[in-house]
């Protein structure tokens, strides 16, 4: 059964979340004299591991999402024994600096541009409601689909299998019609698989992966997916 809809994932598949998250914390660590004893790399490792924590708490509803968003800062500042009594005020500060780092993935655009010529598209991505409106709006992602789904709306995220079900529901196509781009293993390429979706593993942004797994294909430049697409 052929591809008759394509889905994308958001951050990092489309908009390159990881430049803009490495760009903005440079920006707050040069603003905030409490970084000054701790280099960047040190605190952006220690970040991200703690981030990625609090992200699977929250997905198993062990944290809300303001308790996440107070806690990432505060947590590996105390680490790193940095004076954590600014946090808050460094947290909220961080979020504004990271909306102005916003950019698309290289080829990411003229991609889902010829994509959408020629197949339906729709988005699906997990994060907050608010935050990912705005980059929607940014990258003006409704030029192309009137299909989103963002997984604080529905209470779950990827890979969750309520989000593919109502996803599928959505395209009005069979789950084996539906092809999902996009760069995380465990959300994008087992939920989609899990769903019974076709799956394109973008991997230019992925640290570490062995192939493609269990990926139907998998593709580091979008020129590729367009080829793969078009066969």
């Amino acid at each position: 059964m052929k591809t008759e809809f394509v889905y994308f994932d958001l951050d990092n598949t489309l908009l390159d979340h990881t430049a803009a998250e490495r760009d903005a914390h440079h920006d707050i660590c040069r603003t905030f004299s409490e970084f000054q004893s701790v280099a960047i790399e040190e605190w952006l490792s220690t970040y991200k591991e703690i981030n990625s924590t609090l992200w699977m708490q929250y997905q198993k509803g062990e944290v809300d999402r303001y308790q996440l968003q107070r806690a990432r800062f505060r947590e590996s500042m105390t680490k790193l024994g940095i004076p954590a009594d600014r946090s808050e005020e460094i947290g909220t500060a961080y979020m504004n600096v990271y909306r102005q780092y916003w950019k698309w993935v290289p080829g990411a655009e003229e991609a889902l541009t010829r994509v959408s010529e020629k197949y339906p598209v729709g988005f699906i991505t997990n994060g907050f409601k608010e935050t990912q409106q705005k980059k929607i709006e940014y990258l003006n992602l409704n030029r192309f689909s009137d299909k989103f789904l963002i997984s604080e709306d529905i209470g779950v995220m990827k890979p969750h299998p309520k989000v593919f079900e109502i996803a599928t529901k959505m395209s009005a196509f069979e789950p084996q019609q539906i092809l999902y781009v996009g760069d995380s293993y465990s959300s994008d390429i087992i939920g989609g698989r899990n769903a019974g979706w076709r799956t394109a593993w973008y991997t230019a942004l992925v640290e570490e992966y062995q192939e493609c797994m269990t990926a139907d294909f998998c593709f580091e430049q979008f020129p590729v997916l367009i080829d793969y697409l078009n066969q």
